[in-house]
């Protein structure tokens, strides 16, 4: 299977779905598999009819993290800048997921384990099948987590909580990511993609000029009051000069809702 059927793409008026399927693997990504997704974040990034994404697997599951059937452990590892150059392509998907200027929502049923569960937790909106299961097991191999994760999960469950998540290696199920908030939203099995495409059409009523700098506010780190304000600095003038701005107080005045073109 070569990396164009393994990394979907399809369009819903202005929704974008990208689709993992590795299903041997249960859509374990490989790098050319990262690469694929990542070009399609950017890509849609700059294209106009998009208004949000969402991120899925196909045959059941989510994504169980990098395909370790490619390692040989007979083979040397990987010299320490070849590992720094492939972890800095990780990066480069995170932050097209995390401060991208398109919401982006997953929707996950069974595995999101390890480089899985950092995606997942990198997009705005995260929709758990009830029978999902989410778990990191870096510690499990020995290594740190990656693709963002010890920052992701620190926003999600608080610092001491991340921690443990991430020394513990804990398997939960979609109920239990919701409870602790490592997930948003609890669906039935076989309903998160429905469920995710109806939550991307809220999302895409919303401005987005607002939604992008919002991100990227975020995405820059907001700290502090001193960073929310220097964001505010930044940002607000762009999006009051915003012909969506302008449309927003005419909607206002004529009681009507708003339709926004991200201009």
């Amino acid at each position: 299977m070569n990396t164009a059927d393994q990394i979907g793409l399809e369009r819903d008026g202005g929704i974008a779905v990208i689709t993992l399927s590795n299903p041997e693997r249960r859509n374990a990504f490989t790098p050319e598999m990262r690469r694929t997704i990542t070009g399609h974040l950017e890509m849609l990034g700059t294209d106009t009819s998009c208004r949000a994404v969402v991120l899925t697997g196909s045959d059941g599951h989510f994504c169980a993290g990098a395909d370790l059937s490619r390692v040989d452990p007979d083979q040397p590892p990987m010299t320490a800048e070849a590992l720094r150059e492939n972890t800095r392509e990780v990066h480069r998907l995170v932050r097209a997921l995390f401060c991208g200027p398109k919401p982006v929502i997953a929707a996950v049923e069974g595995l999101a384990y390890g480089g899985g569960l950092a995606m997942a937790l990198a997009c705005d909106h995260v929709v758990a099948a009830r029978t999902a299961r989410f778990g990191a097991a870096f510690s499990k191999l020995g290594i740190i987590a990656d693709v963002g994760a010890l920052y992701t999960l620190q926003i999600r469950l608080g610092v001491p909580g991340a921690k443990r998540f991430l020394a513990l290696s804990p398997q939960v199920d979609g109920t239990e990511a919701v409870r602790i908030g490592l997930a948003d939203e609890l669906v039935e099995e076989g309903q998160a993609l429905p469920t995710a495409l109806a939550v991307a059409r809220h999302y895409a009523e919303a401005a987005p000029l607002s939604l992008a700098y919002t991100k990227a506010a975020y995405g820059r780190g907001i700290g502090s009051l001193e960073d929310a304000f220097q964001a505010e600095l930044d940002y607000l003038p762009l999006t009051v000069a915003s012909a969506d701005f302008q449309e927003a107080l005419k909607a206002f005045r004529e009681k009507r809702p708003p339709v926004f073109t991200g201009a």
